[in-house]
């Protein structure tokens, strides 16, 4: 067997990705995939790595990931390959980079202009082609999305699509599926899928089983009308006898936080009754989101040019006023932290509290973030403080939940080094390994790293990956148990984890003693 490798890692304990026990052993590569599991001697002529004091486990899968067009800025993927991601799905909570509406796309143009992207894809395969001629550091597979679609199809109507435009709707399913997604979803707290009826989704989501795929769901409420929302979810899970994911499971503002054990119960009995049903969820208590989602539903019909029109009338601004202070139980505005705006001139908002800003201009929160959503053209994004603790880690012990970053990759340099995002972005991987794992022991090693590899690798259906087997891919993440740790924060999101030491990407060396090496041998993983 000697000098027939291509790279050898040596010394590490193995993490196999099942939950099992690790061991202490070697490994081979060959070809881009696992040769070789066992004991080897030295190997003269082949390059090894030493992993003595490390753990060897599959890459880490973000089965949740928002780097639908930042995929194309950013090719080298720092802040997720260096926090062990070899793989991350994109096209969650509704919204996918195919098929796009004329308004969409020149919205969408406008958007990324300033990082040199040109959107010149309109449809699925036309998406698809541009991505796979795109180059990668990290494997990457797309959920077409609901929102999407239904733009698409309907625009931002606030109705019932009617028979012809539902079966174009399911057309598109399948075309987006047989293009390469690995299934749809949905974001039902966003227009326009927060529009849609059940029964639309039901629809869709028999065309989504009938072709194997998978439907993950950014639920319709997180807060007040959770478990309302689930029950959607898992009739929808039972009625088309489709694969369900609930992303990022939470119970949103305090007053839902004694929530929990009935979305448990919820839960696990659907699992009981044969349910094909799980969760993702990030390590931390702030969500991310756009500042858009303070306004009630009306307010969004007709997208961003009418949304516009309203908060810029008075008697309708005055309304939405009112009605948003109706809610004002919902809206915490000291939880609310700007994290980015599109305005490079206003750069000086982000990271303070909507509270702050309104301080700063003599106005109420409300009018202040208003007045934001207008100077930007709805282009603002927030953190929401509406989580806590406790519940996280018990939602983190919960053995039907992965791990999930809901994050676009981010950069410490460059344009993608802008705003103060979500750490998440940078921290979720090593955050869960280190201060879940070692630290708060909410989770064995092997039972996190089984909730980063083989669980979301078995949910999505992928072929030989997500496991450390002879004949899978060569994805690897090999890291010191004791020093793993995210050190991006809220107030410096920028800045990557610590005690990756090594990553492989399809048999190539991607990060080597914890920095890039500029290997970009990622792929399109399809259906």
């Amino acid at each position: 067997m000697k000098d027939t490798f291509d790279l050898v890692i040596k010394n590490g304990t193995l993490i196999d990705g099942t939950g099992s026990p690790g061991k202490k052993t070697d490994l081979a590569i060959r070809g881009g995939k696992i040769a070789f599991i066992g004991r080897l001697d030295s190997l003269a002529n082949c390059s090894t790595i030493d992993a003595s004091g490390c753990v060897v486990a599959p890459g880490f899968i973000d089965i949740h990931s928002h780097s639908d067009y930042l995929c194309f800025v950013a090719p080298k993927s720092e802040s997720k390959v260096l926090d062990g991601v070899t793989m991350e799905v994109c096209g969650n909570c509704g919204s996918s980079p195919f098929p796009l509406s004329q308004q969409t796309r020149q919205r969408k143009q406008e958007g990324y202009s300033k990082y040199g992207l040109e959107i010149d894809w309109q449809d699925a395969p036309g998406f698809f082609r541009r991505v796979e001629a795109s180059p990668s550091s990290i494997n990457r597979a797309f959920l077409v999305g609901h929102g999407s679609i239904r733009d698409f199809i309907m625009g931002y109507d606030c109705r019932s699509p009617g028979s012809e435009e539902l079966s174009r709707m399911r057309e598109e399913v399948h075309l987006a599926m047989e293009a390469g997604a690995l299934g749809l979803s949905s974001g039902l707290i966003y227009p326009p899928g927060c529009f849609s009826t059940t029964e639309e989704l039901l629809a869709l989501c028999q065309a989504v089983s009938q072709l194997g795929g998978i439907y993950t769901s950014h639920i319709r409420s997180e807060g007040d009308r959770l478990l309302e929302a689930i029950e959607e979810a898992l009739y929808l899970a039972r009625r088309a006898e489709v694969n369900v994911e609930i992303s990022h499971i939470k119970t949103s503002g305090k007053r839902n936080w004694p929530k929990l054990g009935a979305v448990k119960d919820l839960l696990h009995t659907a699992i009981k009754e044969g349910l094909r049903v799980s969760c993702d969820r990030y390590p931390y208590v702030a969500a991310a989101t756009d500042l858009n989602v303070i306004l009630p539903h009306w307010a969004q019909e007709g997208g961003m040019e009418k949304e516009l029109e309203r908060l810029c009338d008075p008697a309708t601004r005055k309304k939405l006023i009112e009605e948003i202070l109706s809610n004002e139980k919902e809206t915490d505005w000291d939880s609310i932290i700007i994290s980015s705006v599109h305005s490079t001139d206003k750069a000086e908002v982000e990271g303070k509290s909507l509270v702050d800003l309104a301080r700063e201009k003599g106005k109420p929160p409300v009018e202040a973030a208003l007045d934001l959503l207008v100077e930007e053209k709805g282009r603002v994004w927030i953190l929401l403080f509406s989580m806590c603790e406790e519940n996280l880690e018990e939602i983190l012990s919960w053995d039907f939940v992965s791990i999930g970053s809901d994050s676009s990759l981010r950069t410490s340099e460059g344009p993608l080094a802008q705003g103060k995002p979500h750490p998440r972005a940078f921290g979720t991987f090593s955050r869960a390994l280190g201060r879940y794992s070692r630290e708060r022991g909410i989770l064995s090693l092997e039972e996190a790293v089984h909730r980063m590899t083989g669980m979301p690798a078995q949910k999505l259906g992928l072929d030989r990956r997500g496991l450390l087997k002879e004949g899978y891919f060569a994805d690897i993440t090999i890291f010191n148990p004791k020093r793993v740790i995210d050190r991006a924060t809220y107030s410096e999101p920028h800045q990557y984890s610590e005690g990756i030491e090594y990553v492989v990407v399809n048999g190539v060396l991607t990060v080597n003693g914890g920095r890039h090496t500029g290997a970009t041998k990622g792929r399109v993983i399809k259906k």
